[in-house]
């Protein structure tokens, strides 16, 4: 798209030049005209170079990112204890939500290993600007009578552990204006339900990292 851009650019500024070297054939409107459409022509050139190094600059800060996190979350990775994932525009980080929930609450559990994730990515995130969307699922399972007492269906059930995990990054230093909470509940499974591991998969907390406009 860009290349194409820049080919008609190039076109505009080589008529334009080739017209001002015969000025003398040309109408002083025309001229003007013609010295208008080069004006705009180089604007636009500028432009599209001024994008193009502004996103080469975000892909590179991405990338940057993407690296430095998976240097802090290396053992759990590894351990496929979370999964990081570089996305076209950001970054998406997913948390296990059984090693951050007790079965059917939710807050999180004190001193538990997916707080103490959230933690280290809170740490990482304050010098950031970056806008952070957390996200809960849930598996499909029907809530318990007591649970659904508090929590009609899955879907408030993931939205409040969502806010959890927002409300911790926020605590720990995230700025709240760039922290977004929301739920899919039990709509964007990754693996099946009919199997336990299945289940554990879906039961999940996920963190797109994308850059603010």
């Amino acid at each position: 798209m860009m290349k194409s851009s820049n080919s008609r650019i190039a076109a505009v500024l080589t008529l334009c030049s080739g017209l001002v070297l015969s000025t003398g054939c040309v109408k002083k409107s025309e001229y003007e005209a013609l010295q208008a459409q080069y004006n705009d022509a180089l604007a636009k050139q500028g432009q599209l170079t001024r994008r193009s190094r502004s996103r080469h600059e975000e892909i590179n800060a991405l990338e940057s990112d993407f690296d430095a996190l998976a240097d802090i979350f290396a053992e759990e990775i590894e351990n496929q204890e979370l999964q990081l994932e570089r996305l076209v525009d950001g970054i998406e980080l997913e948390i296990p939500s059984d090693v951050m929930y007790k079965s059917g609450a939710a807050t999180p559990t004190v001193g538990s290993d997916g707080l103490e994730y959230a933690q280290r990515l809170a740490k990482f995130l304050a010098d950031t600007d970056y806008l952070v969307s957390v996200v809960g699922h849930t598996d499909n399972q029907k809530m318990s009578r007591a649970l659904a007492k508090k929590y009609p269906s899955n879907w408030e059930l993931a939205g409040a552990r969502a806010a959890g995990v927002a409300r911790y990054l926020v605590d720990n230093g995230v700025d709240p204006a760039q922290v977004v909470a929301s739920s899919r509940g039990k709509y964007d499974p990754v693996a099946s339900n009919d199997t336990p591991e299945g289940r554990a998969q879906n039961r999940r907390i996920q963190i797109i990292l994308r850059s603010l406009p």
